[in-house]
């Protein structure tokens, strides 16, 4: 198993790194750099790609090197995934080599094993990387191996340049390799790499879309503990915002921006669960509403340009409309660019790594008393039937009269909805099937009405602002606002009953 942290660095910072003092106390043969020259191999359609495994053959010195990586998770820059490395003749791979180690009824199992598979083996990029690798010995007994690479990637269609460090955790506690970042972060800006050597190869080979992440539902166990229903949820919400980042950074795709932001409330909306429990720091809330704010201004003006701006042209008054949905995806666009920078700035890129750490190791233990920490282990059903009665309750408190309430009160009775929602998906496992069935089907369609309303809401006062910075689309944006408000008047009824329905149940628990 493979466990490494990547990070991406500007060409112009490696010499900086190599001044800091952790590499100094490596040896005086450390930092040597030496030339890595890694042929990767796969089929003319690519079968090991599509398989999501990588294959090469590494020159080191007189000997060659195979190597197979499978895919495995990615978590703030932490690929831990399978690796089988071993000896091979000549410069092409060896499949057989790799038959004792793979599962036969693997995907990548009946790869290796085809015959016609081997024979049709072909070079598709070559990485050139001068390394300077440096062993880390730390206080604490973790070993660790920190290389600077510097380089490009090279496939026919072109190439790419590559600067980068890479930890590697060759014995002891990932903490390390986080703590080890931290440490680097302080003395030049580094990045969160969301993608390999591999993955950048094939980026010259291969046009992908980066698909949008939804969240994946939580599982938990009734002998679960407060601390280890915590645990799960909140890698649960990270899971679905780190697998969105690179979606978000490739600046194409709005959906990836409205699903990291989603994972974002989740985590957010869990830590507010907790806090009594397993209190967060107050600079963690400050930086992911930071993130989650850079986020919501592009997909404020994605919904209004898409949707929205949609049901006001349907009526025969598209021409009308079209002014303003192409300065609204002009400025959602931008809003775009902005977002991608915020996800690649330092200041997320130390956001995750501190937060992933803080979860990791466990970090709210530090300050807690031996009673907390015995109520953190107390089983976690008791805790999830409270939280859904009192969030339910406040729900019902905020809701009362829905449909005639000011839009400043209906929101709060939105959000309340939401925190209601994720609270309920978080602990559904926990809960008979059937009445969560029935609760999230009531309270998905009230909130897919309050949500829409909320989105008219947004609509309006962005229209107002496109009066003085768009004036061409000035008569569309009125017309847009007025059709709006119809529309939401037009809904009273609506409401009303959705409402009525979702109050006639009890919370699941």
């Amino acid at each position: 198993m493979e466990r490494e942290l990547k990070l991406r660095v500007a060409k112009e910072d490696l010499g900086t790194l190599r001044q800091v003092p952790m590499l100094g106390q490596s040896g005086t043969k450390a930092g040597t750099p030496h030339l890595l020259t890694s042929t990767y191999f796969d089929t003319p359609e690519f079968s090991f790609h599509w398989c999501k495994a990588s294959l090469r053959v590494r020159a080191v010195g007189n000997e060659k090197i195979q190597t197979l990586k499978l895919d495995g998770s990615a978590q703030a820059g932490l690929f831990d995934r399978d690796e089988f490395e071993m000896p091979v003749n000549g410069d092409a791979p060896d499949l057989k080599l790799l038959c004792d180690q793979i599962p036969e009824q693997s995907d990548c199992g009946k790869l290796i094993r085809d015959e016609t598979v081997a024979a049709r083996l072909k070079p598709v990029f070559v990485t050139r990387i001068n390394r300077s690798a440096f062993a880390l010995q730390q206080p604490s007994g973790d070993e660790l191996e920190l290389a600077l690479d510097e380089g490009t990637i090279e496939a026919e269609s072109g190439s790419v340049q590559l600067a980068a460090v890479e930890l590697e955790l060759k014995q002891g506690n990932p903490d390390a390799l986080y703590r080890t970042a931290l440490d680097m972060l302080e003395s030049v800006p580094l990045r969160i790499d969301h993608r390999s050597k591999a993955d950048l190869g094939y980026a010259l080979l291969v046009a992908e879309h980066t698909e949008a992440v939804k969240a994946h539902p939580v599982v938990l166990d009734k002998r679960d503990s407060v601390e280890d229903a915590f645990c799960a949820i909140a890698r649960n919400c990270l899971d679905q915002v780190h697998a969105n980042e690179q979606g978000v950074v490739s600046g194409h795709d709005p959906s990836s921006v409205h699903q990291m932001r989603v994972g974002l409330r989740r985590l957010r909306s869990a830590l507010d669960l907790f806090a009594k429990v397993i209190p967060s720091s107050s600079g963690f809330n400050e930086e992911l509403r930071w993130i989650a704010s850079e986020l919501g201004a592009a997909r404020d003006w994605e919904v209004l340009a898409g949707s929205t701006l949609e049901h006001a042209g349907s009526n025969g008054n598209a021409n009308e409309v079209q002014p303003v949905r192409q300065a609204c995806e002009q400025i959602a666009v931008n809003n775009r660019q902005r977002a991608a920078a915020a996800v690649e700035s330092v200041r997320y890129t130390r956001l995750a790594l501190e937060f992933t750490r803080w979860l990791n190791r466990k970090g709210w233990r530090d300050e807690m008393s031996d009673e907390q920490r015995k109520a953190i282990g107390s089983p976690v059903k008791p805790f999830a039937a409270d939280i859904l009665r009192r969030r339910h309750k406040k729900l019902i408190k905020r809701g009362k009269g829905l449909a005639d309430l000011d839009d400043q009160r209906r929101h709060r009775a939105r959000i309340a909805a939401k925190k209601v929602r994720y609270a309920t998906e978080f602990f559904a496992s926990l809960c008979p099937k059937r009445a969560v069935r029935n609760y999230v089907n009531a309270l998905t369609a009230l909130q897919d009405d309050l949500g829409w309303r909320n989105d008219a809401v947004v609509a309006d006062h962005l229209l107002k602002s496109l009066l003085t910075t768009s004036p061409e689309a000035a008569p569309g944006a009125a017309f847009a606002r007025g059709f709006l408000a119809s529309r939401v008047a037009a809904d009273h009824q609506t409401l009303k009953k959705l409402w009525k329905r979702f109050k006639l149940l009890s919370s699941p628990h």
